[in-house]
């Protein structure tokens, strides 16, 4: 392995914040106070972030009358009651995002500016949906033969949240499901339950009863809470095993699923970029959250004529990462979230090191938690379980081409679909090229750059559904016709 100058954070652990205070289920609202106490490590620390109470199959039970009782006065209120209210919800999250991006970072491991942007992008997710509707559209508008489409929602709806970015994705359910007329149980990951359960709790005196729910697992709840046969929609999003999963379990009831899975997300880079600046903004998309996002960048496949400097300019901004405790300042890099993630990695590196050349990184720092300082891999075959596997954490292959065509298969040559980019000087080629990918979204010259108005489809194993955008409200209402 080649030495880096990767600078290392002193991963000293705050005692202000690393308190192990007790969270609760919010059900029917009320707060379930008793039931398993759940530990919630802190992976940068590895001390206690907080404690989780686990409520039992009884409260689960009691949770979904509630849903369902909320949902048949709330699909009757008008629009303008529940644009309100998701208004409401996203003042609570702008007035909590210190409190809620500290319990993200204690957690989960990101960075703290990223847990604050993290908040504050949940806050704007609201406000943006509070002012999308389903309106009708009148086909005939003859008295005799009138004829139109209106929605409906769908009742209960189960949200399965994973441990990357707990809160955004509560809220990605929330937003869509209450302004349609839906009600909501959110189940965290069983790692990751902290803040979604805190803004459980600030909401409280918000929501009406059993409206929006949000409950503790420790990873026995959430099946029974998929296949119980109240629930009418679920939203799941995580990996593409459980997702499978998940939708077995649905298929019993014919329920209606949506599904953002895992993503072996390529980057095509041409010759004829600006090598620095493409190789930051690749660096950037790679290895934001420590590489746990499913929309990252998982491969790089980077024209042989600039390879060399391509993969240098990478490798320097991977020595130059600042890597520790989240809640350090000008830390860049976090630990990866759990110890079942980070040995995963772990293996991934150990072959890496055996069929390719680690150019930067290649080791663990010295420090207490599931660190890894970030690492670039060049000189490797499109074989190797780094190149083909979602690797999720902060070690990046770049691969070479000179082929077009053969590029656009190997990329293309992975069971996932979820987003891919293509960078180019020229616009027009790198568009033909994007065209060509089998994913749900392709950018070009960018990435990781979502619009609240765009719809966002994964597609082959990456999942099914929609997300943002009006498409997005869609995946929440029943589709009917007057005629």
């Amino acid at each position: 392995m080649n030495e880096t100058s990767i600078i290392v954070a002193s991963n000293k652990s705050n005692s202000a914040v690393a308190d192990s205070k007790d969270f609760y289920s919010l059900i029917d609202g009320s707060f379930v106070r008793d039931g398993l106490k759940l530990k919630v490590v802190n992976p940068a620390t590895l001390d206690t972030a907080g404690v989780a109470i686990v409520p039992n199959l009884k409260d689960l039970q009691q949770a979904i009358y509630a849903a369902d009782r909320a949902f048949l006065a709330w699909r009757d209120e008008p629009w303008k009651v529940r644009s309100s209210l998701l208004l409401g919800l996203a003042d609570v999250l702008r007035s909590n995002v210190e409190e809620l991006a500290r319990l993200l970072t204690r957690e989960q491991g990101k960075p703290l500016q990223q847990a604050r942007d993290e908040t504050i992008s949940c806050a704007e997710f609201l406000e943006h949906c509070s002012g999308q509707e389903l309106r009708p559209v009148v086909f005939n508008e003859n008295p005799e033969a009138y004829a139109e489409q209106f929605y409906v929602p769908y009742g209960v709806v189960a949200g399965i949240v994973p441990w990357n970015f707990p809160l955004e994705t509560a809220i990605s359910k929330i937003g869509p499901a209450i302004i349609t007329g839906n009600s909501i149980i959110i189940k965290p990951a069983p790692t990751t339950p902290l803040a979604t359960l805190r803004f459980g709790e600030l909401i409280k005196d918000v929501v009406p009863p059993g409206l929006i729910q949000i409950i503790a697992d420790d990873g026995s709840l959430g099946p029974k809470l998929v296949s119980h046969p109240s629930i009418a929609k679920v939203s799941f999003t995580g990996s593409t095993s459980s997702g499978k999963a998940v939708m077995a379990s649905a298929a019993q009831g014919l329920k209606r699923v949506s599904l953002e899975l895992g993503g072996n997300d390529p980057a095509i880079v041409f010759e004829d970029v600006n090598v620095m600046g493409v190789a930051q903004a690749i660096f950037n998309a790679a290895f934001l959250n420590s590489g746990q996002v499913c929309t990252a960048i998982k491969r790089v496949y980077v024209h042989v004529a600039i390879a060399d400097r391509f993969c240098e300019c990478l490798a320097a901004l991977a020595r130059n990462a600042v890597v520790g405790d989240g809640l350090e300042a000008n830390v860049t890099v976090g630990p990866l979230q759990n110890k079942a993630q980070y040995d995963k990695v772990l293996q991934y590196l150990d072959e890496a090191e055996k069929v390719g050349r680690i150019v930067a990184g290649g080791k663990a720092p010295p420090l207490a938690g599931y660190f890894m300082n970030p690492t670039i891999v060049t000189d490797i075959s499109d074989e190797a379980s780094l190149v083909k596997d979602e690797q999720f954490g902060p070690i990046l292959p770049v691969l070479t081409f000179t082929d077009v065509d053969d590029v656009v298969r190997r990329a293309n040559g992975t069971p996932f679909g979820l987003t891919a980019s293509v960078w180019s000087a020229d616009t027009d080629r790198a568009a033909r090229i994007a065209r060509r990918l089998d994913s749900g979204m392709v950018w070009v010259n960018k990435h990781l750059e979502f619009s609240l108005d765009y719809p966002f489809s994964p597609c082959k194993e990456s999942g099914f559904g929609t997300e943002g955008g009006i498409e997005g409200l869609k995946e929440y209402a029943q589709l009917r016709v007057l005629s």
